[in-house]
Formats: structure tokens, sequence, C-alpha cells
């Protein structure tokens, strides 16, 4: 994927340019619709994805893949529940930079360049990873197994 740095006389570009081309910045809203940031321009070549058949996933790859499966059906599980909604929305608010007093969130991935823990912007992705990150440390069967683990954390 590219970064691309844009002179003052375009501002932004959406959508494909030429063949196989896709642009796009993505602006990511708080629960009231305002926005809490934006993402840096992509620039991005649509290309023909591994065929699963020929080269199924083995090993790590599949460990991660089916980790992140019960990571994502755990956030599923827990966002249908009013209990899990409720105490996982206010950890992602929390842990927002537009949050007064906020700090990032301790089960929240490390950024390598940086050496610091990611901060999200996008409520899915924050559930997914947190949940992800909670697996590795703790095993947990059930949505409200991990529920009481996250409690914990």
């Amino acid at each position: 994927m590219a970064i691309i740095k844009y002179n003052n006389l375009v501002e932004e570009v959406h959508g494909a340019t030429s063949p196989g081309r896709i642009h796009r910045q993505k602006t990511f809203r708080d629960a009231k619709g305002r926005i809490i940031g934006k993402a840096k321009p992509e620039t991005y070549d649509v290309t023909h994805p591994r065929s699963q058949k020929r080269k199924p996933a083995v090993g790590d790859e599949l460990a991660n893949q089916k980790s992140w499966g019960k990571a994502i059906y755990f956030t599923q599980a827990l966002l249908n529940t009013e209990e899990g909604n409720t105490y996982l929305n206010q950890r992602f608010t929390a842990q927002l930079r537009v949050t007064r007093g906020s700090h990032a969130d301790k089960l929240a991935s490390v950024e390598s360049r940086t050496k610091t823990r990611l901060r999200y912007m996008r409520f899915d992705t924050y559930c997914h990873a947190i949940l992800r990150n909670l697996l590795k440390h703790v095993n947990c069967n059930t949505p409200a197994e991990a529920l009481a683990a996250l409690r914990q954390f």
C-alpha cells in the first residue's frame, strides 16, 4: 500500500482513477457523529487473492486466523448483550484521544515503530483487537468468560 502526499491543488481523491488502482481516506466518527480523526490517504492496486484451495493456511497462519475468528465471534456475542455492549463502549471511549485524560488500553497492541500502545478510532476494530489480545493471555471458551477476564485487565 502506498502513502501519498497531496499538494495544495488536490485535497482529496476517492475511488478509482485508473483501472486497478483505488484511492481512499478513512474518516472516523464517534457515536454522536462527530469526526474524531482521519487516516492517511491511501492508494493501492487491486490484485488477485491467493487460492485457498491450492495453498491453504497452515501452522502459525492457521492459528492466527482461528484466533481472530474466535475474537470476532466473542465481539458479536458481547455486543448483543446490554452488559457487554455498555462495558466495551466505556473502555473504547476511555482510550480515545479526544477524551480528556485518556490513556491507551492495557490490552491494546504495541505499535512497532513508536513502541507505544495503539489507540483505536473504530469501535469494531477496537473490540476485535482487545479480545484477540485477551485470548493471547487467557484461555476463554465463552463470551461470558471473556467479559469476566476483560474486567480483570
